[in-house]
């Protein structure tokens, strides 16, 4: 089959399991997100309730939902906000079926060489994807600190991060890290 066919191939069968699976792979992924959200929201004074994939009426659709409790100091006993952050399914499955499918298809010398791929692609994913839904999950917890601490209009580092992903931002981002990750598992030269 020729490489143009193969990749044709690929991306059809790639977008047809995204399609079908978005929902069942973001309920796969949560614990990954809740517990990315958590780590995040320790370093702040925030707090995160709950992470799950539910049905939006507002879109007809299903999205990954999170609701955290916004303190105004991370002393304080009662949350000031409660706050519900919503990031689509389509979205969620987007990373994996990029990633994965540029990082399986790309070509390779020797089967020694995907797996090699494999075995960088798994780390370089996990990462990925922290950077990723978690980041798009918290980041009205960090709007909610601002305007707790009195900024009237806040534009947070993490809304701008959220709004880049949005933007594109994402798929440059996997196919980045996907291309990162065919270099460095690239089998190295020995010179003598």
């Amino acid at each position: 089959m020729r490489r143009e066919a193969r990749w044709a191939a690929a991306v059809i069968v790639a977008f047809t399991i995204g399609a079908l699976c978005a929902g069942s792979y973001a309920r796969l992924a949560t614990p990954y997100y809740s517990a990315v959200a958590s780590l995040i929201a320790s370093m702040h004074p925030w707090r995160v309730v709950d992470v799950r994939v539910v049905r939006d009426d507002s879109t007809h659709g299903t999205v990954m939902s999170l609701t955290g409790e916004v303190r105004v100091h991370r002393t304080d006993t009662q949350a000031a906000a409660l706050i519900v952050g919503h990031v689509q399914v389509g979205e969620i499955v987007e990373t994996p079926i990029v990633f994965w499918t540029l990082l399986l298809m790309w070509p390779a010398a020797a089967a020694q060489e995907r797996v090699r791929r494999i075995a960088w692609g798994i780390p370089v994913f996990l990462v990925l994807e922290a950077a990723t839904t978690p980041c798009q999950l918290v980041y009205s917890m960090a709007r909610a600190s601002a305007l707790l601490a009195g900024e009237s209009d806040p534009f947070t580092a993490w809304e701008r991060w959220s709004n880049l992903l949005e933007a594109g931002g994402r798929f440059v981002l996997e196919t980045t890290a996907a291309l990162v990750t065919v270099a460095a598992a690239r089998p190295r030269e020995v010179r003598a």
